[in-house]
């Protein structure tokens, strides 16, 4: 018999019997994946991009971890961002730049029917076109975004 596991970090499970394994059933109860990460459960197939604006680096952990993680780099604060995101050379400064500004304004990369910015020029009537669902993203994750926006004001990590 094949038992699935998962870490405690992934919140309230129940296993169900189907076939010969047993699999996590998803609680209605349980709060809902960081807001860059679809609902589901945390599985090594997954693996989401964590950007630190510090270093100017990426890294990726198996999904549903957290909003924000200590980059492994520099230790400051990395945000969790979608599959989608490709992060820039580290030496691309203006890209950073232009991402970072991004993510300020609550964007996780994702799909949203246009591409998304080439310069930071642009950001803010991008910004401006989204904003509407930006807002609705964070009534859904109130609390992730608090992780985010104090980890953006406060870049060392401390």
């Amino acid at each position: 018999m094949l038992t699935v596991s998962l870490k405690k970090e992934s919140l309230t499970e129940q296993n169900i019997r189907v076939g010969n394994v047993r699999a996590p059933q998803r609680i209605k109860s349980e709060p809902a994946a960081p807001p860059a990460q679809k609902g589901g459960f945390a599985s090594p197939r997954y693996y989401h991009p964590y950007a630190c604006f510090g270093c100017r680096r990426s890294f990726k952990r198996a999904s549903r971890i957290a909003a924000v993680l200590a980059c492994p780099h520099c230790g400051g604060p990395a945000i969790g961002l979608t599959r989608k995101f490709k992060p820039p050379p580290q030496a691309d400064v203006a890209q950073w730049k232009k991402v970072e500004a991004l993510v300020r304004r609550g964007f996780l990369f994702w799909s949203l029917g246009e591409p998304y910015p080439e310069t930071l020029k642009e950001v803010d009537a991008f910004a401006a076109r989204h904003a509407t669902f930006v807002q609705g993203e964070r009534k859904k994750h109130p609390a992730a975004f608090a992780e985010i926006d104090a980890a953006l004001a406060n870049p060392s990590g401390s």
